[in-house]
């Protein structure tokens, strides 16, 4: 008896992991595409010091967000949207005409690990 409630309690621990895990990732995931459409804007607007300040506070959130990510996710997912972060700071403070490019990149990237993310039934068990 004492291993099923053992065996049981490790599956409810690992099931509550995977839900919060999920919830996490989606909503650090949102605060970044809503950072990246004001990043969008400001470039559209033709405000390159505000877009070039908004896409230093993105990166600096994703780097905190990756650093405790890592741990939960595959690493490989976070590498090309790592890259991409740090491209974009780049391209906003050299005005770049590519940026619309990869931020609509990145925003896509972001959309799938969030979406891959998103606790399912089929996803948790």
């Amino acid at each position: 008896m004492t291993r099923v409630s053992v065996s049981g309690a490790i599956l409810l621990l690992l099931i509550g992991v995977s839900i919060f895990s999920g919830i996490w990732v989606n909503r650090c995931c949102d605060v970044i595409l809503s950072e990246i459409n004001v990043i969008y804007d400001l470039e559209e607007m033709g405000d390159t010091s505000g877009a070039a300040d908004k896409a230093r506070q993105m990166n600096e959130d994703w780097e905190s967000f990756r650093k405790k990510a890592s741990v939960l996710l595959k690493y490989d997912k976070l590498v090309e949207i790592d890259r991409l972060c740090s491209r974009i700071e780049h391209l906003t403070e050299n005005e770049e005409d590519e940026m619309a490019a990869e931020l609509s990149e990145l925003r896509h990237m972001l959309e799938m690990l969030k979406s891959g993310e998103t606790p399912l039934v089929t996803s948790v068990f």
